[in-house]
């Protein structure tokens, strides 16, 4: 060890003898105009590439520029400056500390914790980032669920820089991923209904099988979606209660959208009377059919107007068609016009039905006695 320390001031002394730094000026100059280039660098990109980027998110309207460049602003500075040391050390004829490999280690972990800096910046600015995308996507969720993917992406970003610095240094990270195994089983197991949740949300986000805003049908439950969170779904029933759906069922039951109906389904029986005869019959539903078929607000497709059955008491005649709705529109435009549709296409068919004197049967029953009862006249039965 007193070697060692010899060797090293010898060589301390001789550096800082002026014939030293005489025959060493080539290499001194090199290290010098390099530190230099990259402090310029620097320098153009504080004063420079940063008015640019703003020049450009506001001619082009990019809304994620801002977010990027503030992100990694202070992390790209930090690095330059130590890239300009480490050049200026490794070009000058330091020999003892310039060709030591910890400078190499020290460069690429100090690129590695820029690197992580601003991805971490970009995950805690994000949040505003985050809800933009999930916009973007027409995933309309509430703000919860972006702060927790902000802090899911903050958690991640700290392991994995860890991870790759310690690597960086031939550190044995082998116990440390396992220390991270069993504490990630041992939360599982302790919250597995929570994780549960968390995965169904993560189905529901990615599948999209309703948004805020959407009229659905889950598990018995009816009404409009007003709230989705990693662990639940709220849903505001027709009559105003306020229910929470664990996300778990959601993503394992049957989900009906009535809000994304492309058209709506007019289906029932017409019963008229067995006093209408064969012409009537046929009459009525041909001129029916010529109803939807002229109808604005009916398609074109799928109508069916056919003397189905001979019923208990009624003729009874089916009538199937499909009511247009407005796209894009909420549930209750879209409930009001098939409302409309459906009264007005039922006052056509009653207009029909009595320009040609036919009648709506109802339920009836008739009962014959066999032998008269006492007491009792048959004009009176």
């Amino acid at each position: 060890m007193s070697a060692y320390f010899s060797y090293v001031s010898a060589k301390i002394s001789s550096i800082l003898t002026p014939e030293f730094w005489a025959a060493q000026w080539p290499e001194w100059r090199a290290s010098i105009l390099t530190c230099a280039l990259i402090l310029l660098f620097r320098l153009c990109y504080r004063n420079f590439i940063l008015k640019l980027t703003g020049y450009l998110k506001q001619r082009y309207s990019y809304d994620f520029i801002d977010d990027f460049v503030k992100a990694f602003n202070h992390p790209v500075q930090t690095f330059l400056w130590i890239l300009a040391f480490y050049m200026f050390i490794v070009l000058s004829p330091l020999n003892p500390f310039s060709q030591h490999p910890v400078f190499d280690k020290i460069l690429r972990s100090s690129l590695i914790v820029c690197l992580i800096w601003g991805l971490y910046n970009l995950c805690d600015a994000g949040h505003g980032l985050i809800m933009k995308l999930l916009k973007r996507s027409s995933l309309h969720i509430d703000e919860t669920v972006g702060e927790l993917i902000s802090a899911l992406a903050h958690m991640m970003c700290i392991m994995f820089g860890i991870v790759l610095v310690a690597n960086e240094w031939d550190y044995d990270i082998t116990a440390f991923v396992a220390s991270l195994g069993i504490g990630a089983m041992a939360i599982a197991f302790a919250a597995k209904d929570s994780l549960a949740n968390i995965f169904g949300s993560l189905v529901i986000i990615t599948e999209r099988p309703f948004v805020i805003g959407d009229w659905i049908s889950a598990n018995n439950i009816e009404g409009i979606v007003e709230k989705i969170t990693f662990r639940s779904t709220c849903i505001r029933t027709f009559y105003q209660e306020l229910v929470y759906v664990p996300n778990n069922l959601l993503s394992n039951t049957p989900i009906i959208n009535y809000t994304q109906r492309e058209k709506f389904r007019i289906q029932f029986m017409l019963g008229v009377t067995y006093s209408t005869t064969r012409e009537q019959m046929q009459i009525v539903c041909q001129q029916i059919r010529q109803l939807c078929e002229k109808m604005d607000e009916i398609h074109d497709e799928g109508i069916d107007i056919n003397f189905f059955e001979f019923g208990d008491s009624s003729l009874n005649i089916r009538i199937v068609c499909y009511a247009k709705v407005p796209e894009n529109a909420s549930y209750l435009i879209k409930n009001q016009v098939y409302y409309q549709t459906r009264a007005k296409f039922n006052l056509e068919v009653k207009r029909i039905l009595e320009e040609n004197n036919v009648s709506c049967a109802f339920p009836s029953r008739s009962i014959y006695f066999e032998t008269p009862i006492p007491g009792t006249d048959k004009k009176d039965l």
